[in-house]
């Protein structure tokens, strides 16, 4: 049976090295898989440099040494033990917090699946919108945030963009959200704000066509997102800069 893109998630998160011939079958079919356990085997590599980076002392056995009470030899062995086992114990720890730490930045299973929502979304809605379509007041960007739970501040960075489409978003049943997109340097790029639990941490949008984030903000998320090799750190910038909830 062929492995959808929810369970491939969760098997490349858990083990991007996995060598079973399902996963390797899974993993070929599309470049956005291919890409996606990549970078997890990068993210391991990098943990695996932090982790040897981190240089012994080359005199931490003598420095142990001269901590025993001289006069108590019969003790010596038994007293080093329990500091080198100490100083054992205290880089397993590191390496234990920062192996969880990195861990913990991984995104969830359901922060995948609303990855996914995200794009399907996006995809729905792209024929909605196009560069023919003239620029939008301050007052209707304004209204549609407004709507979503939000304030917009008024900014004279974000009045130069070209913002073509503003509605309300449905992405997740039951919340508030909008839909903004402007045009970008490689074609639309969709700015969305929702009311819903915010994701684990902040995370790229895989796909073949687009490229993008995911990104907790506030009681929410901010999800940005364009064409390949569309630049959107400065969106990301100054939308953070200048929303706010208000729900």
């Amino acid at each position: 049976m062929k492995m959808d893109d929810l369970e491939f998630r969760k098997r490349a998160l858990a083990n991007p090295h996995d060598t079973d011939e399902e996963f390797i079958a899974a993993t070929s079919s599309s470049t956005a898989r291919q890409q996606l356990v990549q970078e997890l085997r990068m993210l391991d590599s990098r943990l695996s440099e932090v982790l040897l980076s981190a240089p012994i002392p080359t005199d931490l056995v003598e420095r142990l040494k001269s901590r025993q009470p001289r006069a108590a030899a019969p003790k010596t062995r038994t007293m080093f033990s329990r500091y080198y086992a100490l100083a054992a114990s205290l880089v397993v720890a590191v390496g234990v917090t920062l192996s969880v730490g990195l861990q913990s930045a991984r995104p969830s299973a359901a922060d995948l699946q609303f990855h996914d929502d995200v794009l399907s979304h996006v995809y729905r809605e792209a024929p909605r919108y196009s560069s023919n379509l003239a620029d939008l007041s301050w007052q209707q960007i304004s209204q549609v945030i407004t709507e979503a739970g939000g304030h917009l501040r008024e900014d004279e960075r974000i009045k130069t963009l070209h913002i073509k489409f503003a509605n309300d978003c449905n992405i997740v049943p039951a919340t508030r959200g909008a839909h903004i997109v402007l045009e970008g340097t490689k074609g639309s790029v969709s700015v969305i704000i929702i009311n819903n639990s915010p994701v684990t941490t902040k995370f790229d949008v895989t796909d073949p066509r687009f490229t993008g984030k995911i990104i907790p903000l506030g009681v929410g998320n901010l999800i940005i997102i364009g064409e390949k090799e569309e630049p959107l750190e400065s969106y990301e910038a100054l939308i953070t800069d200048a929303f706010e909830w208000v729900i």
